[in-house]
């Protein structure tokens, strides 16, 4: 008599170590918890759709004997679902029940984001595979003779014009907009007809 019930809690033990060894202490997602404490629902919903879909992965709506299978097939898949949902629950209610889920471990700091150069590297190749592909189509439509190098170079050659242009305003507009502009554009200073004169 003793012998199941101490084969059952030593499998329980065993499954517990695995779990807490694999991340299961950790507090589960909102989600998570939610199907667990809604298994009939869970069960419903999940059975539903899968009857569903394999209906219509078969296209069984019109034929009885693919319509049984279906409904055979939600209600076994509903069931597993419920019971599935009452397990994350029994696992759920012991971790609440012997003191609760462990904090989250600290997140690790951020990496370092990559250099600038390979930053503007990675986007200037994908500005330029962009417009070669585009210029490709635009060729094969107008049922011209040139090919992939052809829509490269000119996708190159215009990438690396739209990049200038960008440099050239920016330019532009931090020599406009000097320390001493700025300090004429603010509204907290009095304007020139407010001096004394």
């Amino acid at each position: 008599m003793d012998s199941p019930r101490r084969a059952s809690d030593s499998l329980r033990r065993a499954f517990l170590k695995f779990d807490r060894r694999h991340g299961g202490s950790e507090p589960p997602p909102r989600v998570q918890v939610f199907i667990a404490r809604h298994p009939v629902g869970s069960g419903v919903v999940f059975g539903v759709l899968q009857g569903l879909l394999f209906l219509w992965a078969l296209s069984g709506f019109d034929d009885p004997e693919r319509l049984l299978q279906g409904v055979l097939l939600g209600l076994g898949s509903g069931l597993l679902c419920w019971l599935f949902c009452r397990f994350e629950r029994r696992r759920q209610a012991h971790y609440e029940r012997t003191g609760g889920f462990r904090p989250a471990p600290p997140k690790p700091p951020l990496q370092a984001p990559p250099p600038v150069w390979l930053q503007g590297m990675a986007l200037w190749i994908g500005q330029w595979a962009a417009f070669t592909v585009l210029l490709r189509l635009y060729m094969w439509l107008n049922d011209e003779s040139s090919g992939w190098p052809e829509s490269a170079v000119l996708a190159g050659i215009a990438v690396m014009a739209i990049w200038t242009i960008h440099l050239v305003k920016d330019r532009r507009h931090s020599r406009r907009s000097g320390p001493a502009d700025r300090a004429a554009d603010r509204s907290d200073l009095p304007g020139r007809s407010d001096l004394p004169g």
